[in-house]
């Protein structure tokens, strides 16, 4: 049964149930059989006209209680979202941010031409950028470092980039330049 139907079949049983006590005192409908055994049915127009006012003002009763229901669990959801935004929010603006160190860095070592930019890896977390891979030299290395290190937002930079027929450097960590993003 879906959502929709639910209103509207209250909305019915509000109109029929005081319809359907046929017989009683108090009835709009009442049903009695003649001499031969044949229902005769007889209507009484002005208490059909009360039940249906009846149930018209006891549906105006229930569509406020709905729409205040509704209300409710508007403010409900509106306070959820709030606090789901309070929490995650904050973690997926890093990650964002975060993406945009990575893309800016990677930019400037498209961008430099003394750099193989095809051959280093760039990873971002926290603002703390993480360069590796192989390049030709010293030199190479270096000017990468450098062009992370002057990038907006990045907090540090570690430097595991691998030369060429030389031995690993040990990692080298270096502060950023611009760690607030201005």
């Amino acid at each position: 049964m879906t959502k929709r139907a639910i209103p509207i079949l209250f909305a019915a049983s509000l109109v029929l149930v005081p319809l359907a006590g046929c017989n009683q005192p108090d009835s709009a409908i009442t049903t009695r059989r003649d001499a031969q055994g044949n229902p005769e049915i007889h209507v009484d127009g002005k208490k059909v006209d009360q039940k249906f006012q009846e149930a018209q003002k006891d549906l105006k009763v229930a569509g406020h209680q709905l729409a205040q229901g509704a209300n409710q669990v508007g403010g409900e959801i509106q306070r959820g979202a709030e606090k789901v935004n309070a929490k995650v929010g904050p973690v997926a603006r890093e990650v964002l941010n975060d993406a945009g160190i990575t893309a800016r860095v990677q930019a400037k070592l498209v961008a430099d031409p003394e750099v193989k930019s095809l051959h280093i890896s760039v990873n971002t977390v926290d603002g703390r950028v993480t360069l590796s891979g192989k390049v030709a030299s010293a030199a190479e290395r270096a000017t990468a470092e450098r062009l992370a290190v002057h990038t907006d937002g990045v907090k540090s930079v570690v430097n595991v980039i691998q030369v060429a027929g030389e031995k690993p450097a040990p990692p080298t960590e270096v502060p950023g330049a611009h760690p607030s993003g201005s």
